[in-house]
């Protein structure tokens, strides 16, 4: 075997790695298509400010108990449960917030933490992280 053979060989080694590659990539993002359409039945409505108070909601038709936990209630998971879902998988609560910033996070199910992509979020100390927001009526 001569070293043209050589190159040769190694070339197609190399257009075979690049073209699994690619494949694999390709694979990765059609499943991401198909997969992501199947997540969107959570989604945050985020948090709105009203005369009586302030109201979370989060659409998540799935779910069989949705709480939210934070500062404003001593981080206590069975304070404040949302009510619902309605008919569009919305689960919502109001609550009458004075004004100052707030941690929050919410609880499904009774076991899975999700922070509230709305608004912004920082470390909570533990090695996690908590959604905050500033309340100013």
């Amino acid at each position: 075997m001569n070293l043209s053979d050589v190159n040769l060989k190694v070339h197609k080694e190399l257009q075979f790695i690049l073209w699994r590659s690619q494949l694999i990539v390709r694979l990765a993002v059609l499943i991401a298509f198909l997969y992501l359409p199947a997540c969107s039945t959570l989604q945050h409505l985020g948090p709105t400010v009203t005369d009586s108070g302030v109201v979370f909601m989060l659409k998540a038709p799935e779910a069989r108990r949705v709480a939210v936990v934070g500062s404003f209630n001593q981080w206590d998971k069975d304070r404040d449960v949302l009510s619902g879902p309605d008919s569009d998988g919305i689960w919502k609560i109001t609550l009458p917030l004075s004004d100052g910033r707030y941690e929050y996070i919410f609880l499904i199910d009774g076991e899975k933490w999700l922070l509230d992509p709305a608004v912004p979020s920082v470390d909570d100390g533990l090695g996690g992280r908590n959604s905050v927001i500033h309340i100013k009526k």
